[in-house]
């Protein structure tokens, strides 16, 4: 069962951009799913993960509905970097707001150096604007007027515009403060792991180091055939399947005493005597967990010296992932009216699906797969699919798609 996050009713919008290469679609990570459409951007590495690239005046993300309301609170935060081009190099973006009248409007521009990341916001509040720059208030102004657009514009150089990077953008129906921007620059975190939803640290266990989380697995033995008066041999290689994965966590466990350690490791270690798989999940990335069905075969040999202060046990978890090839789905419930997640897909090979709930779906395949689960609480589920991917066609779903194949 993976982690089940709270939901953030006043995140009208947000665009991780986290998606492939040449994705034309920049999922809405919000409740309110109003996934951008994309023409002539591309997704390139990020701030955190990857980032969307404009590459002139042509290249658009555009979301079709009205996602909040100029005239209340709101509040913008993205991470933005200007691009290097041919002309030259703009030195700062401009945001611009728009107010009824003629020529009513209010430019504030922001000093950037091209090729850095720089994180700006703005929030209103009744007629106070504020606006930051890496979590520092550089301008307030107070302005009576009827706001009817604002835009964060590229410095006009050389006859071109246009060109940046732009990661991470969020928009609340409410307003924020320098703390909470201070917390979304802080979001690019150290890696954690969960097991089965529950943070590694919640049982006094600490993960120092991992193996095989990223590793591709060893192929299984594949048809040879050695032939006489020839060298080597013949080697089927359009049929390359995996043997499954392993995984090895360095870990400790601390306690004050001695039968407090003793508890801590007992509860630890029944973790993984339920019936089925155990969930890994490793954020190494905000919005895109590393996920892993896994269990646990070999003994937890636990290396510790005994003391009345205290106490530190040393560990190494393996973990094996019997399915190791795998999509990652991600799945937003806000309603009763959302509760339902589909997914519909063809293959002729057996496919295992991980609600992300705590319920599965084994030895699905057919020419018309039409799957549905409803989720009886709201919050973001993580959904994965097992199975031989590659040979998955006609692939459909209202979810996120997290990773296609990993």
């Amino acid at each position: 069962m993976g982690t089940l996050q709270v939901l953030d009713s006043n995140l009208v919008l947000h665009l991780p951009f986290d998606e492939n290469t040449n994705s034309l679609i920049a999922y809405d990570y919000s409740i309110y799913r109003n996934d951008g459409q994309i023409v002539g951007a591309t997704f390139v590495a990020g701030k955190i993960g990857n980032a969307i690239k404009f590459n002139g005046g042509q290249n658009t993300c555009e979301i079709s509905q009205n996602v909040f309301d100029l005239s209340d609170e709101f509040s913008i935060f993205v991470w933005i970097n200007q691009n290097i081009i041919s002309a030259g190099s703009p030195k700062k973006i401009i945001w611009l707001l728009n107010f009824s009248g003629f020529e009513n409007y209010v430019e504030v521009p922001i000093q950037i150096k091209p090729e850095s990341w720089v994180s700006v916001a703005i929030t209103r509040s009744g007629t106070i604007f504020k606006f930051y720059v890496d979590g520092i208030l550089i301008k307030t102004i107070n302005h009576t007027g009827t706001l009817i657009g604002l835009s964060l514009n590229q410095d006009y150089y050389g006859g071109q515009y246009g060109h940046a990077q732009i990661d991470d953008f969020k928009i609340f129906n409410s307003l924020i403060s320098k703390t909470d921007i201070e917390e979304l620059m802080s979001e690019i975190k150290q890696i954690t792991y969960y097991i089965d939803g529950i943070d590694f640290k919640d049982y006094g266990v600490y993960v120092s180091d991992s193996e095989g989380i990223v590793n591709r697995p060893k192929l299984k033995n594949m048809a040879t055939v050695s032939w006489d008066n020839y060298h080597g041999e013949s080697v089927d290689l359009n049929h390359k399947f995996y043997e499954s994965r392993e995984i090895i966590l360095s870990c400790f466990i601390k306690a004050n005493s001695k039968s407090e350690f003793i508890s801590k490791v007992s509860y630890f270690e029944q973790i993984f005597d339920k019936t089925g798989t155990n969930r890994l999940m490793i954020y190494v990335n905000p919005y895109k967990p590393l996920i892993y069905e896994v269990y646990c075969k070999d003994e937890m040999a636990i290396l510790k010296k005994w003391s009345d202060d205290l106490m530190i046990g040393t560990f190494k978890l393996k973990l094996i992932e019997p399915e190791p090839v795998k999509r990652i789905l991600k799945y937003i419930r806000k309603d009763e009216a959302t509760k339902r997640c589909i997914i519909e897909f063809k293959t002729i090979k057996l496919v295992n699906i991980y609600w992300g709930d705590g319920t599965t779906v084994f030895d699905v395949s057919g020419e018309n797969v039409d799957l549905s689960h409803d989720y009886l609480k709201n919050g973001e589920y993580f959904i994965v699919l097992t199975g031989c991917i590659d040979e998955i066609t006609n692939f459909v779903t209202n979810a996120i798609i997290i990773w296609n194949k990993i």
